[in-house]
């Protein structure tokens, strides 16, 4: 099989998905290379649409054990028998049924599964969990997966064999968020807009960077992340009630997790 081009398509607020997927990118080794951030509206309102002699890579974090929300339903992807290679990053705790429902959803989407995997990065909520990850060591198993996903695709003459990945049916429960990250501190805030500009759903509004709509937040703690002057996050009567409920999950999760490659 022959690969032309590689796709790398990413829904990542904060971005330590969008780092792994290069990764395994640069391991597959392609000159023709192109990114679509799903994070950003545009780009989920268009669709990606590829061929047979194309690659896609497509990645996504893991919230309640599942692929964000705003992907449930699909995928803004069409294939022609496109090989299609899904990667959860989650922090530390599990994957759960991520995997397979990526690939799931771009099988629908036109694709054949060439490969898979599930990476660790730092916790997006609490970043005692994972913290610092991807590590040298990550990237480098990421990159010998690009060197993997090469060599199996360079040796199918055929169709693509059946490719067999962890997860159930039916998928974990997704829960609602809890609340939105809010704009703590108005007098110190400088203003930078960064927090408006990586929000996925566009609820931060550009003049106050108040949250306009909570209930449709993903609570994926991009703005909290990105500000440069750390005055987004849980508003003081959630925030005892949150880091204690981080505090204990970090807890249950201290053992290294290591990536998991499916092939």
């Amino acid at each position: 099989m022959e690969i032309k081009r590689v796709h790398i398509a990413y829904f990542s607020p904060t971005g330590t998905t969008r780092r792994t997927l290069r990764a395994v990118a640069e391991g597959f080794g392609c000159s023709e290379l192109s990114e679509t951030d799903w994070a950003d509206p545009k780009s989920r309102a268009a669709i990606l649409k590829t061929g047979p002699d194309e690659l896609v890579i497509a990645g996504m974090p893991v919230y309640y054990g599942r692929i964000p929300s705003l992907f449930h339903k699909g995928l803004p992807l069409r294939g022609e028998g496109t090989p299609f290679v899904p990667v959860a990053v989650y922090g530390n705790r599990h994957y759960d049924d991520a995997v397979l429902e990526l690939k799931t959803l771009g099988e629908a989407a036109g694709c054949v599964t060439l490969g898979a995997a599930a990476f660790v990065a730092q916790h997006c909520l609490n970043p005692d969990m994972g913290r610092g990850r991807p590590d040298a060591s990550d990237l480098a198993v990421m990159k010998r997966f690009g060197s993997a996903l090469r060599a199996k695709a360079d040796g199918l003459a055929g169709s693509m064999p059946p490719l067999s990945v962890p997860g159930a049916v039916p998928y974990k429960e997704y829960k609602p968020t809890p609340f939105a990250p809010e704009l703590l501190d108005a007098e110190t805030c400088i203003r930078c807009g960064l927090c408006a500009r990586t929000c996925p759903v566009r609820i931060i509004d550009s003049e106050t960077y108040a949250v306009t709509e909570p209930e449709r937040c993903l609570f994926c703690f991009g703005c909290v992340r990105i500000c440069p002057v750390a005055v987004r996050g849980p508003r003081p009567e959630v925030a005892p009630m949150f880091a204690a409920q981080m505090a204990g999950l970090a807890a249950r999760c201290t053992e290294r997790r290591e990536p998991e490659l499916f092939l």
